[in-house]
Formats: C-alpha cells, sequence, structure tokens
C-alpha cells in the first residue's frame, strides 16, 4: 500500500466529507452530544475532567469543530487550527487506506477510531505508516489484514523491515489516574473559589486516589474547614494534605511562570495543577506507594517482541501518552527507561528486535513555511547485535 502523506489546507473540507461519509456522521454526531451532556462544574472551575474525556478521541473536538463551520456556512480550510489541520491529515491518511484495504481491515479501523480505548493506538500506528510513505516505502497493515500478529510491514523494495506498536496510557502503573486527579481538581476550584485564597494544596494519598466525587467533596470541606481556623495539616481517610500560603500578588499567566511556581512543591511521581484566576490554586498530588510505570512498559514490550515472526529485521514502537520535551530530556542518559530498554534488548530472545523507539504526543507543532510540522519528539535504543543487521540508511535513505 502506498499514500501520498501531504495535506493541503483546501482538501480539508472534501478529506472531512469522506471520513465522516466513510465512519457514519450520526455515530460522531452521538459521542459529541454525550459529551455535551455531562454535568458541569460552576464558574470558576475549568472543568479540566470533562476536557479530559473529551481528549481521549482527539476527532471528537475537530469534528465538532468542523460541523459547527459548516453550519454557520464558514470555509474550514481558512478556520484550520494546529489540531483541525492533524486531525485532516489523519483523515485524509485514513480515507486513503480505507480505499484499499479489505472489508475485514475497513471494518477494523472504523471500530478503532470510534473506540474511545483504541484510536490513540490507530492514530500512532498511521503515524509510523505515514513517515514510511513520505520516503516512498510500501506499508502493509498486517495485523488489520489478519496476515499475522504485528502491525506494519514496510519495505522499500529491496529491504523489509516488521513493526510492533504499543502504546501505553499515562496512567500505566501509576496509584492515580489522570480521570481520578481531574475531577479532583474541578471539584476543589469550585468548593474552594469562594475563600479566594492564594494555597498550594500538597495531597499523599494512601496507595491508590479514590475516584468518588462524594469523597471529593467532603476532601474540599475538610480543607476548607482548615483554612478557616488555621491549620496547615489535615488528613480524610486515605488522603493526608499540606496548605501552603502562596504570595497574595501572585497570578500565573503562563506555563513558565506555572513551573517557577511549582519548584519549591516539585516531586517527580506526583500529578499537578494550577489554576489562576481571580485567586490562585496549585494541587500536587501523589501516592505513598511507588509508581510502576517502567515494569508497565516492559510488560507490553516484552508481550509485543513475541507477536513479531523474528524472521526479519524489526522494530517495537512503543507510544507513551503525555510526555511533553521538557520530560524527554530526563529520559535520555542513564535513566530507567534507557536501562530497562537495552536490558530488554540484551536477551537472547530478542536478537529479531533491532531497536526500541519511543514517542509521545506532547510536541508543540511547529509552523516550518507554509507547512505545519506535527512531528514528534522521541527516542530510539539500537540493538548492537541484532539477527538481522539494517542499516540505519532505511530510515534516512537520502542521508
Amino acid at each position: 500500500m502506498k499514500l501520498v502523506a501531504e495535506m493541503l489546507d483546501k482538501e480539508a473540507d472534501k478529506e472531512f466529507r469522506r471520513f465522516l461519509d466513510a465512519t457514519e456522521q450520526s455515530k460522531w454526531e452521538k459521542k459529541i452530544a454525550k459529551l455535551s451532556a455531562l454535568p458541569k462544574f460552576p464558574n470558576p472551575s475549568p472543568n479540566v475532567y470533562l476536557k479530559y474525556l473529551a481528549s481521549k478521541n482527539p476527532f471528537v473536538e475537530a469534528i465538532k469543530k468542523y460541523l459547527e463551520l459548516k453550519r454557520n456556512g464558514q470555509s474550514v480550510w481558512k478556520h484550520l487550527t494546529p489540531d483541525l489541520m492533524q486531525a485532516c491529515g489523519h483523515a485524509k491518511a485514513i480515507n486513503g487506506i480505507l480505499r484499499q484495504a479489505t472489508p475485514t481491515a475497513v471494518q477494523k479501523i472504523k471500530s478503532m477510531v470510534l473506540d474511545d480505548e483504541t484510536v490513540r493506538s490507530f492514530l500512532f500506528e498511521l503515524a509510523l505508516a505515514i513517515n514510511f510513505f513520505r520516503l516512498g516505502y510500501d506499508v502493509q497493515f498486517i495485523d488489520l489484514e489478519d496476515k499475522g500478529n504485528y502491525d506494519l510491514l514496510v519495505s522499500d523494495g529491496t529491504r523489509e523491515l516488521e513493526i510492533e506498536c504499543k502504546t501505553k496510557s499515562a496512567d500505566a502503573g501509576r496509584k492515580i489516574t489522570r480521570s481520578n486527579f481531574y475531577l479532583l481538581c474541578d471539584v476543589l476550584v469550585a468548593r474552594l473559589a469562594a475563600s479566594k485564597q492564594q494555597i498550594a494544596l500538597l495531597l499523599k494519598s494512601n496507595g491508590r486516589l479514590s475516584g468518588r466525587q462524594e469523597f471529593f467533596e467532603r476532601l474540599a470541606e475538610e480543607i476548607k474547614r482548615c483554612l478557616n481556623t488555621g491549620d496547615e495539616n489535615g488528613q480524610l481517610e486515605s488522603v493526608e494534605f499540606r496548605i501552603v500560603n502562596l504570595p497574595e500578588t501572585l497570578r500565573i499567566r503562563n506555563d513558565h511562570e506555572a513551573r517557577v511556581a511549582l519548584a519549591p512543591y516539585w516531586s517527580p511521581s506526583a500529578h499537578y495543577f494550577v489554576f489562576s484566576n481571580s485567586f490562585t490554586l496549585i494541587v500536587g498530588c501523589e501516592s505513598t506507594e511507588a509508581d510502576r510505570v517502567l515494569k508497565a512498559i516492559s510488560e507490553e514490550l516484552k508481550d509485543g517482541a513475541d507477536q513479531l515472526s523474528k524472521t526479519r529485521p524489526a522494530l517495537m514502537a512503543c507510544f507513551l501518552e503525555e510526555i511533553d520535551d521538557d520530560a524527554w530530556s530526563q529520559l535520555i542518559s542513564n535513566s530507567g527507561l534507557a536501562n530497562m530498554s537495552y536490558a530488554f534488548l540484551a536477551s537472547s530472545d530478542r536478537t529479531h528486535i533491532n531497536f526500541v523507539a519511543y514517542s509521545s504526543d506532547r510536541t508543540t507543532p511547529k509552523q516550518e513555511g507554509a507547512i505545519i510540522n506535527f512531528g514528534a519528539t522521541n527516542l530510539r535504543f539500537d540493538n548492537p547485535s541484532p539477527k538481522y543487521p539494517l542499516s540505519k540508511s532505511f530510515f534516512r535513505p537520502d542521508s
């Protein structure tokens, strides 16, 4: 299979229309309506929990925007934001694959893009395929076509590379999930807004953090009580908290100021949230038990290694959700991720794997002339003694 991967602005409307026809517009409208009907917290709560639910499927907000533009009689290509442009590019690639795929693969693709739990995994697989389409290579979707257990087979005409794609949620191996943390933050902002106090709340959960809104409401009331009595420390059931007063004049207007404000309270194992409007609230929450993120990634890689045929050069590609560019620098050298990857490649059972690569979705799009580049930061670890050597020029044939 070969595709033209580049996306032109004026193709946006046509490709979105084809995508909605293929995947059934009514199904997307139902998903949008379901999200819109969820209860919201009153202002000034930012409703980060609902935004998190909406972000689980990147197509939902893009299609909502597209349908709004069409209802208003506005040109889509004249109102393209980076997110909308990226969704258009994905839609174009999927449209091209659907035209060439078998009926079995077509049904699988339609199901995956509509499912919030599988769409990001498929889009990662698609992003890898697009990278090789741009090089003019042939790409077969092996698993989708029921031809094997691994995901992609890439060929430049003389050499072939098998690719197995794995996706790890940002919650994998964590005691505190994003959904529970975001719901907690919405409750805290809604319940503490009236006090208009400038504070940082540092919470520690004994093990996993509950996801019960009723518990979060009671926790917010206990924090309010401590604010009124001047107590700096408190506890409700399994959650301890500390209240730190912030400067009265503190207002956080951008990511840099948020990082500066967080610095005194930073812990690498905690989740953080910053709200700054009529008052400032910083929330940090971590567990007393260690996260097992690396273990979760390692188990996924081991499972993927056995899905490859072991008859060709192979790449294990792992998508790690919500790793931003700043965090990658902590993973490059002498890190747990690097040590785990090299130990994985050193096994005599995995000599068929030439490379392990990691990527994420938090790299800011870059405007390069008339083109928006959505390329993601990534890390790659090479097997020093692969069973089937493959030159690095396979990835950069012009170098």
